[in-house]
C-alpha cells in the first residue's frame, strides 16, 4: 500500500514539471508589484476617498442632502426668530457663576422651537471673542464639568473653558442625559427608560427625534452667534465630545454658516 502511494505521488511530482506556464487570464497580467501590498491597498483606498471628497464639494450645491438630512432626525420645525440669550438671575442667585482667566461664565437660557428653551452656560471673553463656538458635552456630561467646575472630566477634556482661555465666546447647552429620574408620570406610573430613549419613543411617533431637538438647540445658538457677529466678526464654530460629537457634525452638515467643526468621542 505504502509503494502504491509512494508511486502516485511521484507520478504527480513529473506530471506537474511537465505542465506549461500558466497563461494569465485575458485583460490581465502577473503581480509583480513589490512591499507590502496590504499598506498599497489602503493607501490607494486613502487616495481615492480624498479625491472623491474634493469632487463633491462642487456637486454639493445641487444636492437635496441636507433637506433630506433634516427630515431624518425630525430637524424640521421652524426656530424661533430674533434668537436673544438671557442671563438667568435671580434676587438670590446671580447669573453669573465663575470667573476664569480672561472671561465670565454666565447660567443662560436661549429660545429655540414654541415652546422649547434651551439651558446652559454662557462664556463671555473680557475682549472681543476671537471666535463663536457651541461646545456640546457628552449626554451624561454637564456644561459644568467642561467649565471645571464639577468633577467629571479631566482638566485636558475640558475643552469649554480652554476656548474660553483663549478668547471665544461660548455657548455651552445642556443635553438630555441617560439617567431615568423623570421617565413616566408621577402619580401614575414611573419607568426605567433612559430620559434619551423615553423622548425618542414619543417623539418617533409624530417624526421627530431628540437628535433633532438637540440639533436645533445648537443652531438657535448659531442663529445669535449669527446676530452677535453684526457688531463685531468672529468666525463660528462648534465642537463635541460622544453624544456631543454626533450633534456638532449632524449641525454643522446642515448649516453652512458653521465654518469649523471638531468631533471627539463619536467616529
Amino acid at each position: 500500500m505504502k509503494k502504491n502511494v509512494g508511486i502516485a505521488l511521484m507520478t504527480l511530482a513529473l506530471a506537474s514539471l511537465l505542465l506549461p506556464a500558466q497563461i494569465p487570464l485575458p485583460g490581465t497580467s502577473p503581480l509583480t508589484e513589490q512591499g507590502d501590498l496590504a499598506a498599497q491597498m489602503v493607501e490607494g483606498i486613502n487616495q481615492y476617498l480624498l479625491r472623491a471628497t474634493a469632487e463633491s464639494v462642487a456637486k454639493r450645491p445641487a444636492a437635496p442632502d441636507r433637506e433630506r438630512l433634516k427630515k431624518i432626525i425630525g430637524a424640521i420645525d421652524p426656530r424661533v426668530p430674533g434668537v436673544s440669550v438671557t442671563l438667568k438671575g435671580t434676587t438670590s442667585t446671580a447669573a453669573l457663576v465663575a470667573k476664569g482667566h480672561g472671561y465670565n461664565v454666565y447660567a443662560a437660557s436661549w429660545p429655540v422651537l414654541e415652546g422649547i428653551t434651551a439651558e446652559g452656560l454662557l462664556f463671555q471673553p473680557d475682549r472681543a471673542p476671537v471666535a463663536r463656538v457651541v461646545a456640546i458635552p457628552d449626554a451624561d456630561w454637564s456644561p459644568e464639568m467642561l467649565a471645571g467646575l464639577e468633577t467629571g472630566v479631566e482638566p485636558t477634556a475640558q475643552f469649554a473653558r480652554r476656548l474660553a482661555e483663549n478668547g471665544c465666546q461660548l455657548l455651552v447647552p445642556v443635553l438630555i442625559n441617560r439617567a431615568d429620574t423623570w421617565s413616566g408620570i408621577p402619580g401614575i406610573r414611573m419607568t426605567n427608560q433612559p430620559h434619551r430613549e423615553w423622548i425618542y419613543r414619543m417623539s418617533f411617533e409624530v417624526g421627530r427625534h431628540i437628535i433633532g431637538y438637540e440639533v436645533q438647540k445648537i443652531l438657535a445658538a448659531v442663529d445669535w452667534f449669527k446676530q452677535e457677529n453684526s457688531t463685531h466678526t468672529a468666525p463660528i464654530g462648534v465642537t463635541g465630545y460622544g453624544e456631543g460629537g454626533l450633534l456638532a457634525l449632524y449641525s454643522a452638515a446642515l448649516d453652512p454658516r458653521i465654518q469649523a467643526v471638531a468631533v471627539s468621542g463619536y467616529f
